[in-house]
């Protein structure tokens, strides 16, 4: 199934109920239509792709910039076209990936993805669960297409092989696609030709100073909600090799045992911090083939 099949209302593939994959592959097909047009009509596939260049080819008529509150953004829809609202306390980077996933809501309705989110299945009683999850998978989808308007895999992932696959590169990447530092580590995991693991971690506020594991995203994006590629220990005791990324500037390199495959492994793994204060956190990438 593709965009074509859910786009032509004659297509006998609309009645077919999706899994998440295949709504999650729809979506992101959608978004690189999208991609294409813009590259077509800029004349060159040169990073960044602004959420606000995408929103004049689906007829958003204006990109607000308001106090929200601890609301990222929101899509405002007229009779004329769409309003996006977006959070004026946010950094630029995030102010860009939030605009996108409004953008994401678009394409979500064009393709008509909730009966999608009508077939999930749940083993609840709890109505309230329902409705969180059905969110869940929503927002999910919409961050997805993010993803792929703002970092386009084929334009990413050249970028990424002539920086190399490292930690370093996270940085520069995220400056250059103008996206927030996580974004771009997990982005890397996605796309990078050599199998890798981006981890983010964070700083317990409590006097052992531990620094715990907050995500992990497999290659290809494998590892939600599973076992595999997730460290033995999520739980790092101070001091350690991890807080010195924590404390400094610099990365820093150690090994560490993770799930992998079915086994257990000691992995090459590199960490730098990210951030000031208490939005200080550490962003790792490990490697399972080295």
């Amino acid at each position: 199934m593709n965009y074509s099949d859910i786009h032509n209302p004659n297509s006998k593939a609309v009645a077919v109920p999706l899994t998440a994959e295949q709504a999650t592959d729809l979506i992101i097909q959608r978004a690189k239509q999208l991609v294409s047009q813009l590259i077509e009509y800029r004349g060159h596939d040169k990073p960044p792709f602004l959420a606000e260049e995408f929103g004049r080819l689906q007829g958003i008529k204006r990109i607000m910039k308001a106090d929200l509150g601890e609301t990222s953004a929101v899509l405002l829809r007229f009779h004329d076209g769409y309003v996006i609202k977006v959070n004026q306390n946010h950094s630029l980077a995030r102010q860009n990936f939030s605009c996108g996933h409004e953008i994401g809501h678009i394409l979500f309705g064009e393709l008509k993805l909730e009966r999608y989110i009508k077939n999930i299945e749940y083993r609840t009683f709890d109505p309230q669960g329902e409705a969180d999850a059905r969110k869940t998978a929503r927002e999910r989808l919409c961050d997805a297409a993010a993803t792929e308007l703002l970092m386009p895999e084929f334009v990413f992932r050249k970028y990424l092989s002539g920086f190399g696959v490292s930690v370093h590169s996270v940085e520069r990447l995220a400056n250059i696609f103008r996206v927030a530092i996580r974004a771009a580590a997990i982005r890397v995991a996605e796309v990078s030709p050599e199998r890798c693991i981006a981890l983010l971690w964070r700083q317990q506020r409590t006097k052992s100073k531990a620094l715990k594991l907050a995500w992990r995203i497999g290659p290809r994006g494998e590892s939600r909600g599973k076992d595999n590629y997730k460290p033995v220990h999520t739980l790092v005791r101070y001091p350690s090799t991890l807080h010195k990324a924590y404390e400094y500037d610099s990365p820093v390199k150690c090994c560490k045992l993770f799930k992998v495959d079915n086994a257990v492994k000691r992995l090459p793994m590199e960490s730098k911090g990210f951030g000031r204060g208490e939005t200080r956190f550490v962003i790792s990438l490990a490697f399972p083939d080295r």
